[in-house]
């Protein structure tokens, strides 16, 4: 029988291994074609338009992949694909053998899906010749070697990478859990005196030396990473979705320094929802994924999701698809990939099936752990490729001087902060914003990498503000600028933590008249529940699904709108649920303000209320 990772021993040599430690790169003969593998499985992935093998996050994946090659392949492209580089990690692997279990090979065997993966985090390059991705996440369910997988990656980094003074670190929040990829790595080289003359290495209780570049490898656990000295050049988080906050991560981020080639690795299987990193490091994968973020911004992030199709969409409406039934057992290879070759891992799997059907108790377990599926699964209200259809140019010089409205939010003093414009012409709606961080809050997502906000200053397409705290007195300048400049109709607000500015605006800002002849405050305060947000909410998706909105493919706008998740009332009325949503909205919330107020300064024979979405 095959291993789970598919993982069988041709000794390397030592003047091989010294080939690596100088930098040499002579091609070095391999038993297999490991990206010819990696072709053919997204090839095959992206052939499956039923989705019946490959899910969606994993056809996303493909495309992104042999997307990618083109890139690479381009003059002056980006970064470039080394062949020699991918072969040469997935062929050190499968030198390596077995930990636990009998199998009919000696050495590690890989399987397409785990050679898909090393290929990518490996094969391609940066122009300088380091690694282009710097974090990379494995999301699978139990059972499918994700620690194993880990522990040879971690290995070949530590042997092949050529990081002065390396330390590859296990990192978990316990000792045991940390323990589990360094005991696999550690039991391969006590195994394997090949490898461990070959580079130098000495495996210790605690620990593997690397003599000859000064290296280390250990476990780290959440106590342990406080201590001095750590300067961690490639890290494993293993199951990332147990972390009940993000400290350890911070921690090792900030001990990591100027690392050249550093590598994040993350490793999970689904979790119940908590307070931890995982809920915005799965969200960044999938929007990474849908492409909904600038490729810029993102080139430096890899992922690979395994699971079971959540429902897409509402039935009858444009792009819906049904989510897959956790019972359906034609379904269960999309998140366990090694099913094809390990019969035991079926049987597994049927059993707790069975269990799961007659133990409502279970089921729960059953389809976080086995299925890789979310312990929630609340849908977006986003459809992104819908979305990413209206990305048409918006030209500010030729919207001056026509009709506008404006929408403001911002829920937290110590993140975004969101104004935004819509104009409405000739049956499409137009949309410009303004945003603002403080300069805390960029430091911190830049160190976490989950959120280009350092890429977006530069860009211009946040503005950064000293400090950590919103400086409300900078942006009421901004704003009273922009509103001579563009004199919106009124602009709509949500009133938490910013009445103060409110009233300094609308002290400044000139007044509207009323039809009745009466005035009020230009700034009006937006009613934070379904009945203000459900109409305008329902009108953004008519204007997008319709191809009637141009947004300019605006990056800050696309990442805030793919986090809004809905909330509902008895009713079905929607609104923008801040506490699921998986990261900020506010950008995407000042849009629906904008056209609610749009909305609600249309006369009473528009298209609003002859629809039945009039918001009187």
């Amino acid at each position: 029988m095959d291993s789970p990772l598919q993982v069988a021993v041709v000794s390397r040599s030592p003047a091989a291994a010294k080939r690596k430690r100088t930098g040499s790169r002579t091609t070095p003969p391999v038993a297999r074609d490991f990206v010819a593998i990696a072709d053919r499985f997204a090839r095959d992935a992206i052939a499956d338009v039923e989705q019946a093998r490959n899910c969606h996050w994993i056809r996303l994946a493909a495309s992104r992949y042999l997307k990618d090659r083109k890139r690479a392949a381009e003059k002056g492209g980006p970064f470039k694909f080394s062949l020699i580089h991918a072969n040469d990690a997935c062929d050190f692997i499968e030198k390596l053998p077995h930990v636990e279990g009998r199998w009919e090979t000696d050495t590690i065997v890989l399987h397409p899906a785990i050679v898909f993966f090393v290929v990518q985090l490996f094969g391609f390059r940066n122009h300088d010749g380091t690694r282009r991705f710097t974090t990379a996440l494995l999301s699978v369910a139990r059972k499918n070697s994700k620690s194993l997988t880990a522990a040879v990656i971690l290995l070949y980094c530590l042997c092949c990478e050529d990081e002065p003074g390396a330390q590859v670190i296990s990192a978990a929040t316990t000792g045991s859990q940390a323990r589990i990829v360094f005991k696999a790595a550690k039991t391969m080289v006590e195994k394997t005196r090949d490898l461990r003359e070959a580079f130098g290495l000495e495996p210790f209780a605690n620990a593997i030396a690397c003599w000859p570049a000064g290296a280390n490898f250990r476990p780290i656990n959440a106590k342990a990473s406080t201590q001095d000295g750590l300067n961690p050049s490639h890290t494993c988080l293993d199951e990332i979705h147990a972390h009940k906050s993000a400290d350890l991560l911070n921690v090792l981020k900030s001990a990591a320094g100027a690392r050249l080639n550093a590598l994040w690795l993350y490793t999970t299987t689904e979790g119940y929802e908590g307070t931890g990193p995982w809920p915005e490091i799965r969200k960044f994968a999938h929007q990474v994924l849908s492409g909904i973020l600038n490729e810029a911004d993102t080139d430096h992030f890899f992922a690979l999701v395994f699971a079971l199709d959540e429902q897409v969409g509402e039935p009858g409406k444009p792009g819906y698809r049904e989510a897959d039934g956790d019972f359906d057992e034609s379904k269960w290879r999309k998140a366990n990939p090694l099913m094809d070759v390990n019969p035991l891992l079926v049987r597994e799997i049927r059993k707790l099936a069975t269990e799961a059907k007659q133990m409502p108790s279970t089921h729960a377990e059953f389809k976080i752990k086995r299925l890789n599926r979310q312990s929630a699964g609340a849908n977006t209200w986003l459809n992104i490729e819908r979305w990413k259809r209206c990305n048409g140019p918006v030209d500010l010089k030729f919207l001056e001087g026509k009709d506008c409205w404006g929408g403001l939010d911002g829920a937290a003093t110590t993140d975004i902060m969101a104004f935004r414009l819509v104009w409405r012409v000739d049956g499409i709606v137009y949309t410009w914003g303004w945003r603002w961080v403080p300069a805390d809050a960029v430091a911190q997502r830049t160190e976490r990498a989950t959120v280009p906000y350092a890429g977006w200053v530069q860009a211009g397409l946040i503005k950064q503000l000293p400090g950590h705290i919103i400086d409300y007195a900078m942006v009421e300048e901004e704003i009273v600028e922009l509103v001579n400049r563009f004199g919106p109709k009124v602009i709509g607000y949500d009133s938490w933590g910013i009445r103060d500015l409110v009233n300094r605006l609308n002290a400044r800002l000139p007044e509207r008249q009323m039809p009745d002849g009466k005035m009020k405050p230009l700034l009006e305060e937006f009613r934070q529940g379904p009945k203000s947000f459900h109409p305008a909410m329902q009108e953004t998706e008519r204007l997008y699904l319709a191809g009637n909105l141009r947004h300019g493919g605006d990056a800050v706008l696309n990442w805030c709108a793919s986090n809004v998740i809905p909330r509902r009332d008895e009713n079905m009325n929607m609104a923008p649920d801040r506490k699921k949503s998986a990261d900020k909205i506010d950008d995407a919330v000042a849009l629906f303000e904008a056209i609610g107020v749009m909305m609600n300064e249309a006369p009473k024979t528009t298209i609003y209320n002859e629809q039945g979405i009039y918001s009187a």
